[in-house]
């Protein structure tokens, strides 16, 4: 290859590469950066004057105490036999403040195999009769907390928890 053709392949090159470096830059500085918060310049930092900060507390714990489910379930009852009362051990903590129906389903089939009645805070129920007779054998199951408020029985919401069962003869 003569020189002229190199000078001329390098001349090609070195203005190629200055194209692509103008076209980056030109993109990253004149694109839009949706990422800039703006905010509001009438905002005050602070708390609203007049607010009482121990009222605003307590609403806001009253808020969370609401919206959460405490409960307390054996997670591996043992049962002797299909209609031997096994060790669930299901509790509802006295801080909970809120009523509790137990549901458990048998995650293969989705059939209940157990319904408890209202709970009251601070109340348990140590060991059960299933509802549904099993098999011997190992159980995936869930078991599903209703909440309800404890003086209107207004619903609140639900939560569970898994569970396997054993069914030993």
């Amino acid at each position: 290859m003569s020189k002229k053709k190199k000078r001329a392949l390098m001349a090609i090159g070195i203005l190629l590469l200055l194209l692509i470096t103008i076209a980056v830059c030109y993109f990253l500085f004149t694109r839009e950066d949706t990422t800039d918060l703006q905010y509001d310049d009438n905002a005050t930092a602070g708390i609203l004057p007049g607010v009482d900060v121990d009222e605003r507390r307590k609403e806001l714990q009253n808020i969370l105490d609401r919206s959460m489910i405490a409960f307390s379930i054996n997670t591996s009852p043992v049962f002797l036999n299909g209609t031997s009362e096994g060790n669930l051990l299901i509790e509802n903590p006295g801080n909970n403040a809120k009523l509790l129906r137990v549901s458990i389903v048998v995650d293969k089939t989705e059939e209940e195999i157990y319904a408890s009645k209202y709970l009251k805070p601070g109340t348990y129920i140590e060991n059960v009769k299933l509802d549904k007779v099993l098999e011997k054998g190992t159980y995936d199951a869930t078991a599903y907390f209703s909440a309800y408020e404890e003086e209107s029985g207004e619903y609140i919401g639900r939560t569970g928890a898994h569970i396997t069962l054993t069914v030993q003869n």
